[in-house]
């Protein structure tokens, strides 16, 4: 077989419905792929001989093995070539990789892992490497953790198997059939970022300092996490909306909320969503408002973004979208 001069793949954004923070200390939490924003990347070949290269095509940053990567951007590339090379299955040189995401950084859609996988899957489809949707979710997570020292696990697997999940760490995921109705979801960025690692750390430091109100706060949002699985899978949107609202509440009592996102969680509330939470780590990023139908989150989209939210995403979540988005091509 003739192998190819180049090969492009894409990966879907994350969104947690229910289980931030939670999902740290083994509780459950559902997440779901979002076809948009997506991550896409194209690995081509060069001339045998030449450093492998990356260009971050959002930034206008290129590396070349061998040389100190000049913007913090380039450095987890880097570490994502090495670990290629060092696995023996691509070559150390003659190909290049470009990479271009619309996914938000530091706004709890999952951005690294997108760009990893939708890098992944480019390389290995270049050069012929067989890896199964388990296989490089766990390729994912290593460069994750490298990345963040000890991610939960969400993130690479929702976004690698590119479907619905109801995950516990430490156990195998339960991945959730399409729902009896897709969900429809506007996506809201508030513009103020965070470090997912600082915000973790904030919330240990908290239940070192109060661990009955905090554990009881993870068990609440853990029970909520299986009760929104069964939501989902039924196509109960209020019900789901309704564990939204009680989710968000958890989150402001653990402390993760902002002014910023309760002041957009309320727009859409205001703008009859069904339920609004924040997404991610928290004290700042995204929030997500459950709509009635797509013409609601339309309506609901305009509302956030007359009520200051920096960029909004509107979005259907079943489980074809994120299949979809696995398989795009240039």
């Amino acid at each position: 077989m003739t192998r190819p001069q180049s090969f492009s793949a894409g990966a879907p954004s994350k969104l947690i419905l229910f289980g931030e923070h939670a999902v740290v200390y083994g509780h459950a939490a559902v997440a779901v792929p979002l076809a948009e924003p997506c991550a896409l990347a194209t690995a081509g070949l060069t001339q045998a001989g030449v450093p492998v290269t990356v260009a971050l095509e959002d930034f206008k940053l290129t590396w070349s093995r061998g040389e100190e990567p000049a913007a913090s951007e380039l450095r987890p590339f880097a570490r994502l070539v090495e670990s290629l090379v060092k696995t023996g299955r691509v070559p150390d040189n003659g190909w290049a990789l470009a990479v271009r995401s619309a996914v938000p950084i530091g706004c709890g859609l999952g951005s690294g892992a997108a760009v990893a996988a939708a890098s992944l899957r480019a390389v290995y489809g270049l050069f012929g490497v067989s890896r199964s949707d388990a296989d490089l979710s766990a390729d994912v997570y290593e460069v994750e953790r490298l990345l963040h020292g000890s991610p939960s696990g969400v993130d690479n697997t929702v976004i690698a198997h590119g479907r619905p999940v109801l995950f516990k760490k430490g156990s195998p995921p339960k991945f959730l059939p399409a729902p009896a109705r897709a969900l429809r979801l506007a996506v809201a960025d508030t513009g103020w970022r965070h470090k997912t690692a600082e915000v973790v750390s904030d919330v240990a430091q908290r239940r070192r300092e109060a661990p009955g109100l905090c554990d009881g706060i993870f068990e609440e949002i853990g029970s909520l996490a299986a009760e929104g699985a069964r939501a989902f899978e039924s196509g109960d949107h209020r019900r789901l909306g309704v564990l939204m609202d009680e989710n968000q509440g958890l989150l402001v009592r653990l402390g993760v909320s902002s002014g910023s996102l309760d002041h957009l969680v309320g727009a859409a509330r205001a703008a009859g969503a069904l339920g609004a939470k924040l997404c991610g780590a928290g004290k700042g990023g995204c929030m997500a408002a459950l709509a009635e139908s797509g013409e609601h989150a339309l309506r609901v989209a305009r509302a956030l973004e007359e009520e200051g939210a920096k960029r909004v995403f509107v979005a259907r979540v079943g489980v074809a979208e994120g299949m979809a988005c696995r398989e795009r091509k240039d």
